[in-house]
């Protein structure tokens, strides 16, 4: 088991536009006119089924509980809509798409909306297909079948799940600004936005050390669309108020375990992800090697040089854990 560090530092530049993951799919075709979005076909209809709810869910869930302790708050809200919904969830970890279609939303059958990418990775881009992933397309051409596939599933009374926030930042503990885009999705189908907001708690018991923060999703009341409003009144209407409601909820995060610094010039934030667990493992072998070192000239009675070389950055780890969140120790410019 492997301890967590606290508090190493993330820059970014463009709240809107960065994008902190350190993977890149290489994509087979882009998400074009010729992508199909709807299969005909009854097998890949069943083994979805049987991928989706006997499969994904149950293992999912699992992971959810276990690696990062999930809790739902206000889950009563969204059982209280019947038929269609969009879940708008900020994003804020790899997972959290999973934190609301198994944690939340099951046994509904949800969709995601997502980045091309995850349909044209090889090997699983069909896997996550069955899963339900609908790929934003680049081509304009291709966006009136994906427009028809979004509105069709919402019609049969599907869950779609959307992270209008667009690019993940893990484990921040802010809500970033977006646009009413996304929410014409839920408008112009009349159906509510549900807002989900992940928080994070601080690891407690024997092994805090070693976990990540622990996941609390909240669940807000459905914002339902007006009569007799136009589609892009509606849409601007239930951005405003989902992020009125995840703003509120970020206040409540007790944890972070990544300092987000801004700065005046352009980084290259997909990189500093790896780069930060390449020093993690380099900072470890170095601390092995010096401790290794120490016995084997001084034996059982090194000098306590050889053990406490590390204590000081360990120390701020652990009292980064105790003081909570991190992003106020460095303000955003």
């Amino acid at each position: 088991m492997k301890k967590v560090f606290y508090g190493q530092k993330l820059y970014y530049s463009d709240e809107r536009n960065d994008d902190f993951t350190d993977f890149k799919a290489t994509l087979i075709r882009p998400v074009d006119k010729m992508y199909r979005y709807e299969s005909r076909n009854p097998f890949f209809r069943f083994f979805s089924f049987v991928l989706y709810y006997l499969i994904a869910v149950p293992v999912l869930w699992i992971i959810c509980k276990i690696a990062h302790g999930v809790r739902v708050e206000g889950r009563k809200n969204l059982r209280s809509v019947k038929g269609g919904c969009v879940i708008y969830s900020n994003h804020v970890n790899t997972l959290d798409c999973a934190f609301s279609f198994v944690c939340a939303a099951a046994p509904r059958r949800c969709y995601i909306v997502c980045n091309p990418d995850a349909v044209h990775m090889p090997v699983v881009r069909h896997i996550v297909k069955m899963l339900g992933a609908l790929p934003v397309p680049a081509d304009l051409a291709a966006f009136k079948n994906f427009t028809k596939a979004v509105d069709g599933k919402i019609k049969k009374g599907r869950t779609l799940v959307v992270m209008p926030e667009a690019h993940i930042w893990p484990y921040y503990t802010g809500i970033r600004p977006f646009p009413s885009t996304s929410f014409s999705y839920a408008a112009k189908n009349n159906v509510p936005a549900v807002p989900v907001c992940v928080i994070y708690r601080k690891p407690k018991g024997l092994f805090k050390n070693y976990l990540c923060p622990r996941v609390t999703l909240k669940v807000g009341k459905p914002v339902y669309p007006e009569a007799n409003v136009s589609v892009k009144a509606n849409a601007s209407a239930m951005r405003d108020k989902v992020y009125e409601f995840m703003t509120e909820c970020s206040h409540l995060n007790e944890i972070s375990l990544y300092d987000y610094i801004k700065t005046t010039g352009k980084v290259d934030t997909r990189t500093q992800l790896r780069a930060l667990k390449i020093a993690r493992k380099q900072r470890a072998k170095a601390k092995r090697h010096l401790y290794e070192f120490g016995k084997k000239v001084y034996g059982e009675k090194a000098p306590s040089f050889f053990t406490d070389t590390f204590s000081t950055a360990d120390n701020e780890m652990e009292e980064a854990l105790e003081t909570g969140c991190l992003d106020e120790r460095h303000p955003k410019e």
